[in-house]
């Protein structure tokens, strides 16, 4: 009886344990693992996912019903974790499910998403070939890209490519509007205003020794016979040019300077003059009228060719025998269009034109927020900013937190990597974004700063309290490089800006 008992437990056992189903789905977590699912015959088919995001649970109905009505032991599966399987690291930090068909250690198929008859389909056609011989559309290294991913990373790129364009496109449209509104804002302004660059050379005796200007027969001739009654001398003083001003002042008009004509007005510094036109002469083209009086006809000469014979331009030359004979020493330049005088304003006249004609644009005005961190930040706000230039409106690096006291260090990291020794660590680092692309704002909020505005209209008055206008300023250094220098004229006089209503002959 009691063998009976005995073997009446193990037949028991026996069934309870064929009776056990196997997993469906092979679980594949390391590299070992995922060796052997490689080393399987058959059909493999593998539910590749992302530890976060977990695999595809909803299409295990399907599996087991192509299993057992088609692939019997000619099918298996698996679900392979690929955060530490190293042939499937492309996929890591995605959703989407992922379905890599496998046979002999290939991969013969790939498909993504979890459409169920489309996996079918594929399941179906799949089995179909292996069973009838026949080959696979294409059949390679599981590291490999499939043609699926590959058509994919063409469309992304695409995208992106696209997506940039369009945004160049919309910032250069941006750019040219304002660029536009600018150019119309300052030659409105300066409707009854012009200006005149005498070359260096006017100021240079017969040893090319610099003289003073009133011993220069080209400069008394302008203040004494030719301006007078036609336009006043607003400001005058001596500047030192450079290729990018002169490239800067050129740019909208046609004219094209000679290459020996850079040269002298690069040699040395230039009288540079703003004039108002008289109030008798309002009725004249403000610059026209000015190159009339210089050159004897209302345009710039041709940069190779003599200027009208008996005009200003033509009766002056050098006091000291030049180099060559055949050299044409210009002697004065002025713009010859009101768009070419807008950019010589900014170029020249620079603070003249910020303090009495600040030009703000609705354009550039976009809602902005304003962001403050720490100096332990320093590393991720360079990060954030070499991705999100173009959504930077201001930015600075202050001693402290104490607007307006605490002075500004530093305009860029950069800056003050290189030049700012002496660190507290209570610096702070301040930006001005604009509040249009929720990428770059959470990109900015993402980076832990301690202070964010409360609101668009907030950020305006902060923004103004960090980085006030220009225009804004009380006092608004001169444009007179030779003021700032402190050179003196040979009666002991600096030739420093004149006054509005200054006499020009009695400086």
């Amino acid at each position: 009886m009691l063998g009976r008992k005995r073997g009446g437990i193990s037949a028991a056992r026996r069934m309870a344990k064929k009776s056990t189903p196997t997993a469906l789905q092979t679980e594949v977590n390391t590299d070992d693992d995922w060796s052997k699912i490689l080393e399987r015959k058959g059909l493999v088919v593998v539910d590749v996912y992302s530890g976060w995001s977990g695999p595809c649970s909803g299409m295990i109905s399907l599996l087991k019903k192509v299993k057992m009505e088609i692939g019997g032991d000619l099918l298996s599966y698996a679900v392979a974790k690929c955060d530490h399987i190293k042939d499937l690291e492309r996929f890591r930090g995605k959703s989407e499910p992922t379905w890599m068909f496998l046979h002999n250690g290939r991969m013969i198929n790939l498909l993504f998403g979890a459409n169920c008859p489309e996996l079918q389909r594929v399941l179906n056609e799949e089995l179909q070939r292996l069973q009838t011989g026949d080959p696979p559309e294409f059949s390679m290294e599981v590291t490999e890209r499939s043609p699926e991913e590959e058509k994919r990373l063409r469309i992304l790129e695409e995208t992106r490519l696209a997506k940039e364009a369009a945004k160049r496109a919309q910032e250069e449209a941006e750019i040219k509007a304002k660029y536009e509104a600018e150019m119309t804002h300052y030659t409105t302004s300066l409707a009854k205003e012009t200006c005149l660059i005498l070359y260096p050379w006017v100021f240079k005796d017969e040893e090319f020794h610099r003289r003073d200007k009133k011993s220069s027969p080209p400069y008394m001739e302008l203040i004494e016979e030719l301006l007078p009654e036609n336009y006043k001398i607003a400001e005058e003083f001596r500047k030192q040019l450079d290729e990018t001003m002169i490239n800067d002042m050129l740019k909208e008009s046609d004219y094209e300077m000679t290459e020996t004509a850079r040269k002298f007005l690069l040699d040395g510094k230039c009288m540079c003059m703003r004039l108002k036109i008289s109030d008798k002469k309002l009725e004249m083209d403000v610059e026209k009228y000015l190159l009339n009086i210089l050159f004897g006809e209302p345009s710039l000469p041709k940069p190779d060719k003599l200027p009208m014979e008996g005009c200003f331009g033509e009766r002056h030359r050098p006091a000291f025998t030049p180099p060559s004979k055949d050299d044409i020493y210009p002697v004065v330049w002025a713009p010859p269009n009101s768009r070419s005088k807008a950019t010589v304003f900014q170029v020249i006249f620079r603070n003249y034109v910020e303090k009495n004609y600040p030009f703000e644009h609705e354009m550039s005005r976009p809602p902005v927020i304003v962001f403050k961190y720490d100096s332990t930040k320093k590393n991720d706000i360079k990060m954030i900013l070499s991705n999100y230039k173009s959504d930077l409106i201001n930015f600075g690096v202050f001693e402290r937190d104490k607007p307006p006291e605490a002075k500004r260090i530093a305009t860029s990291i950069e800056e003050y990597e290189e030049k700012v020794e002496e660190r507290t660590g209570y610096e702070v680092f301040v930006c001005v974004v604009k509040k249009i692309d929720s990428e770059s704002f959470l990109a900015f909020a993402g980076i832990g700063p301690y202070h964010v505005s409360e609101s668009p209209e907030k950020a305006v008055d902060e923004t103004a309290v960090y980085f006030p206008a220009p225009g804004l300023v009380e006092e608004v250094p001169s444009d007179d490089e030779e003021n700032l220098e402190g050179e003196e004229n040979p009666e002991g006089q600096t030739e420093a800006t004149e006054t509005p209503e200054a006499n020009p002959a009695g400086s």
